[in-house]
């Protein structure tokens, strides 16, 4: 096995659908060829995700509904639900060091969220001037950070301070169009990226001014830098744009054709980068940079199709949770030892007997026997009507009980004959063992066991009855 596969292997791509879905996908071997196969899928949200960040363990998604759900991915559970905007969340991103949880949304707010806490430790109700706030992006040392709203204004917020550094107006910026995109810090933070209808431009920090421009044939949909001064732009058409810094490199800019939809989302992690395209295809490719030719710095390793809308895409590092939590191949598996399984035999019943009667005579028995005792009689009328009512009940019972036995014999004998519309069929006299191997069990019981069971069963009813009679003449 490949160092690279098994680099493969330890990634688990997270992504968020217009369909509600959020989804992973892990790298399996097959056939010594990498494969994508869907390891979760998650319906929370009730709209559509529009963004989801990623920090160690940590999974964070934000959606049309207004909501936040928080993943803890060591578990594999979903811990903490946050309703702390009032409007569809753009975007989400995790502070470096893990503290906090930057969120923004269409209500105007920017809030910040402390980790395993989960509560709002600071929040901008107006930080765009109470329009909706569209991107925000952490600078790699966690102390400032970079927002967008439709206000057409670039904000920096001192993190340290908790408040605007300063303010860039982009409305002299024909090029960024009425709203600009793609805002993303670089890994070593000297440099942001910022993109209009056509055109990419890349800012130095240092100068807080456009240091390159890059014109494109077709609109930029998303960014993710791979280096400290090289990133790649996913185009409408489908193609995906490597742009450069380094003036000594070759091919300082070149597009390669990765779907045949436009490229809605893209994310890097460490060696490789995940595309997703608005068409449902997800693509894995290896960044090589010893290759000479510019085209072939980007490997395609494995493609699918999830089968929905896709809207934003990250990777979660496997290796922090150790080996076991990986998925291991079919090769690893065979070499594994095989512990032998006990396997418990559960008992089923042999014979389920079904009795069924019909209860009806015996109400209209009871409702006979039973007599309003007049109030002009003494207490010793009253006993003697409670004897005399007593033995008509028995005798009422006991003819009862004859005619019934009577009847259950019948059937009984109809039944072994063959009789399909008998009560007691063999249907109903199927054992449930003989029932789940879709086996008949005929009944071996005697005629004589099954009237004993009958005529205990009355004399319980008749039992009940009387004593009910007697409660009820004495009120």
């Amino acid at each position: 096995m490949s160092s690279s596969s098994y680099k493969t292997r330890n990634l688990e791509i997270i992504i968020g659908t217009y369909e509600e879905f959020l989804l992973g996908y892990k790298v399996e071997l097959k056939d010594n060829k990498e494969v994508l196969v869907q390891s979760f899928a998650d319906k929370s949200h009730s709209g559509s995700i529009r963004c989801v960040a990623v920090h160690k363990q940590w999974i964070a998604t934000g959606g049309s509904d207004d909501r936040i759900f928080i993943y803890d991915m060591s578990n594999r559970s979903q811990t903490q639900i946050l309703l702390c905007h009032e409007g569809s969340v753009n975007a989400l991103t995790f502070t470096p060091d893990g503290t906090h949880l930057l969120s923004v949304a269409d209500d105007g707010r920017f809030i910040a969220t402390r980790l395993k806490t989960w509560l709002s430790e600071a929040s901008w109700k107006k930080a765009h001037s109470g329009l909706p706030v569209t991107h925000v992006s952490c600078h790699p040392s966690g102390k400032l950070a970079l927002s967008l709203g439709s206000d057409m204004v670039m904000r920096t917020w001192n993190l340290v301070k908790g408040r605007v550094a300063y303010k860039t107006n982009l409305k002299s910026h024909n090029s960024l169009g009425r709203q600009p995109d793609c805002l993303t810090w670089s890994s070593s933070g000297d440099y942001f990226t910022l993109s209009g209808p056509r055109v990419v431009e890349i800012w130095s920090i240092k100068t807080a001014s456009v240091l390159h421009s890059y014109n494109t044939k077709s609109r930029p949909i998303c960014i993710c830098w791979i280096a400290a001064e090289a990133c790649v732009v996913g185009l409408e058409d489908g193609n995906i744009l490597w742009l450069s810094l380094n003036k000594d490199e070759e091919g300082q800019k070149f597009e390669l054709i990765a779907h045949n939809a436009r490229v809605k989302a893209i994310h890097s992690f460490k060696d490789y980068i995940v595309t997703a395209s608005s068409s449902g295809e997800i693509k894995l490719w290896l960044i090589d940079e010893t290759q000479t030719q510019s085209k072939s710095k980007l490997i395609e390793l494995a493609a699918t199709n999830i089968g929905c809308r896709p809207t934003c895409i990250n990777i979660l590092d496997l290796e922090q949770f150790g080996k076991d939590y990986s998925i291991s191949s079919a090769s690893d598996e065979s070499n594994k030892q095989t512990k032998p399984i006990n396997i418990v035999k559960k008992s089923f019943p042999k014979v389920v007997v079904t009795v069924e009667y019909d209860t009806d005579t015996k109400q209209e028995i009871h409702k006979k026997s039973i007599k309003k005792p007049s109030n002009d009689d003494d207490d010793s009328n009253k006993s003697d009507e409670f004897e005399d009512d007593n033995k008509k009940e028995e005798k009422c019972f006991e003819e009862e009980s004859n005619k019934e036995m009577m009847n259950y014999a019948d059937t009984d004998t109809e039944d072994e004959d063959g009789d399909v519309d008998s009560m007691y069929s063999k249907n109903k006299r199927s054992s449930l063992h003989d029932t789940l191997e879709n086996k008949k069990h005929k009944l071996d019981i005697s005629k004589s066991e099954k009237i004993r069971k009958k005529k205990s069963k009355i004399c319980r009813d008749r039992k009940q009855n009387i004593l009910h009679s007697k409660v009820k003449k004495q009120n």
